[in-house]
């Protein structure tokens, strides 16, 4: 005899979608997750996003420098014009590249080819994404800074 659930009171799925995919439950299960393939994912997703910011800082760049008569950033403001080539490069090179090669594919796939069922220390690992995610913070509030270390 086959088990049928019953289910009182009303049944809607867009409520039960929005119970377990709410803002608050993908923000806990980042916090909790430990799976090493989940934290790739969560790796390649969140270098996907910093990918995009630091593509629209090269865009803002080559803007500029194809308008040559008309600035876009004033001239009194110079700084913020090396502070956005430096934030390119970091969101690059150690947003993008670091957490998409390493962190995404390194937790994805090097346990599956050790045959290993997780990695050594999951916690450190799922902590590694939550300071990933706070100095991407940090990186961007150094723009509104208004003497930053704008090498170029």
């Amino acid at each position: 005899m086959n088990f049928v659930p019953v289910v009182t009171g009303e049944f809607n799925s867009l409520s039960f979608l929005l119970f377990v995919y709410s803002p608050v439950s993908l923000l806990l299960s980042l916090v909790k997750n430990c799976n090493h393939k989940g934290l790739g994912i969560y790796y390649l997703l969140s270098g996907f996003i910093f990918g995009i910011s630091g593509t629209l800082i090269s865009v803002l760049i080559r803007i500029e420098l194809y308008s040559s008569g008309n600035r876009i950033i004033s001239p009194e403001n110079q700084n913020f014009y090396n502070i956005s080539i430096t934030l390119h490069g970091f969101l690059m090179i150690f947003f993008l590249v670091m957490p998409g090669l390493f962190g995404g594919f390194g937790n994805y796939f090097v346990p599956i080819f050790q045959g290993s069922p997780e990695v050594v220390y999951p916690r450190v690992n799922n902590f590694s994404i939550l300071i990933l995610l706070l100095s991407y913070l940090f990186l961007i509030l150094s723009i509104i800074s208004e003497f930053g270390g704008g090498t170029g």
